[in-house]
């Protein structure tokens, strides 16, 4: 039943934080109320502010603001964010990236960096590129291979024995190169209805891919990778139609949608961190391609609270963004993470993802046909206000309280031949599927 006490949520709403978000107690019986769940999320992020001088009256302001932009419905945090801050339990990020080394002890370390991700409540994006083919032989053991396919099927294992922090089933994404000798056996792993079930499954391809399939050229499958296209196959090697893996991925699309394709060159160019590495995977849901070791921390603005008479609100959004930044800046510093890697690359890049939900529904409070001229010129300018006060706010957070550690050979830097003197955030947007997080907001996803 929803009262004054239980805000401006919706029966449905307030079912889905009953049944996944409000605090249990020892007999699994609801121990805090929606409004005492978002002031345990808002007093923990506004402690953050402590360690960078913040007076109490400041914190208490901080606190005030966070609040208000979640129990208004102005702005949900990602899942782990409302279900662990202030807890002293689990993460706050949605998900991580592993790449996983070719080896024995590659393997198992990643396996092991799953199980205590998704004990936290992680999910996890992985690359398979770098693991040798099947059949290949091992130099050290004198066997063979067991190939990419069959660390798949261990890792989802391990993700069925453990689901995302007890609350939720976890979630995964293995990504595979084009050029791989087992991109094949890739595609069609999931053909059969139920195997591989708690895997999204993608191929990482690039322009110089589709431009093969374009011309009907030859790629080689070999491994380490090559990324060349020919007219004609060579004697050595698996030389195959780009065409015929191409036509593989549109059959099993067709099937039940998998595989996806990941633009894995594309993503690359706005790597802003490339001295670190090269970005090989995304998160499950593919809306935040990380380095290995890196977390995503979202969260989303409800655009259709900021109508009014038909008009957007452009000022009271602005000053939206910009708390939220700090909101999620603040969750990098009060999160938690399973191992030492992930702590690691978190504190190194301090990627956040603010991004948007509600757009049907400022479409329709403001009579925009969704199709029409008038809402993509409304999406550009919302869309320019977005990243250009979100990327103002997170340079003043660098100047407050100190750049990311990697934006001294970052690509950001102006003397490196980017824009910007500060930054907090290597990445600062991202435009995440919010699930259940507008089913709480009451708004489009």
């Amino acid at each position: 039943m929803v009262t004054k006490e239980n805000g401006l949520f919706s029966e449905n709403a307030l079912k889905v934080l009953e049944k996944r978000y409000l605090l249990k107690g020892q007999n699994n019986e609801i121990i805090e109320s929606p409004r005492e769940m978002f002031v345990r999320i808002s007093q923990h992020l506004a402690e953050q502010e402590k360690k960078y001088g913040a007076t109490q009256d400041e914190i208490k302001t901080w606190e005030n603001k966070f609040f208000n932009l979640m129990w208004d419905l102005d702005f949900m945090a990602n899942s782990p964010t409302l279900m662990n801050a202030g807890t002293g339990h689990g993460t706050l990020s949605a998900c991580y990236v592993l790449d996983i080394e070719d080896s024995m002890q590659g393997i198992m370390t990643a396996a092991s960096e799953q199980a205590m991700i998704e004990k936290f409540g992680g999910g996890i994006g992985f690359s398979l590129s770098d693991i040798r083919p099947l059949g290949d032989k091992i130099k050290t053991t004198h066997g063979k291979a067991c190939g990419p396919i069959a660390v798949l099927n261990l890792l989802s294992e391990v993700g069925t024995m453990i689901t995302q922090g007890g609350k939720r089933d976890g979630a995964h994404m293995a990504i595979m190169s084009v050029y791989h000798p087992n991109i094949k056996d890739f595609i069609t792993c999931k053909t059969t209805e139920g195997e591989i079930s708690n895997f999204n499954i993608s191929v990482g391809a690039d322009a110089n891919f589709m431009q093969a399939v374009k011309n009907d050229k030859y790629i080689k499958l070999a491994w380490p990778l090559e990324k060349k296209a020919y007219s004609t196959p060579k004697k050595d090697g698996e030389y195959v139609k780009a065409r015929e893996i191409f036509s593989m991925m549109i059959d099993g699309a067709w099937l039940n949608g998998e595989p996806g394709m990941v633009w894995l060159d594309k993503i690359n160019e706005d790597n802003t961190t490339p001295e670190i590495g090269q970005i090989n995977a995304t998160n499950p849901c593919g809306e935040q391609p990380l380095l290995s070791g890196e977390s995503c921390n979202l969260g989303s603005i409800n655009l259709g609270n900021f109508i009014e008479d038909k008009e957007f609100q452009e000022d009271r959004f602005i000053e939206t963004i910009r708390t939220c930044v700090r909101f999620l800046d603040n969750v990098i510093d009060a999160n938690n993470h399973p191992t030492d890697k992930t702590i690691e690359m978190n504190s190194l890049t301090r990627k956040i993802g603010l991004g948007l939900m509600g757009w049907a529904d400022l479409l329709i409070r403001m009579n925009i046909p969704y199709d029409s001229d008038e809402a993509i010129n409304l999406a550009d300018r919302i869309g320019s206000i977005l990243q250009d006060t979100a990327d103002r706010y997170s340079s003043h957070l660098g100047k407050l309280k100190g750049n990311f550690p990697a934006f001294d050979k970052s690509i950001l830097n102006i003397k490196n031949g980017g824009k910007w003197e500060t930054m907090r955030n290597a990445w600062r947007l991202s435009i995440a599927p919010t699930g259940t997080i507008s089913m709480i907001s009451n708004c489009s996803s």
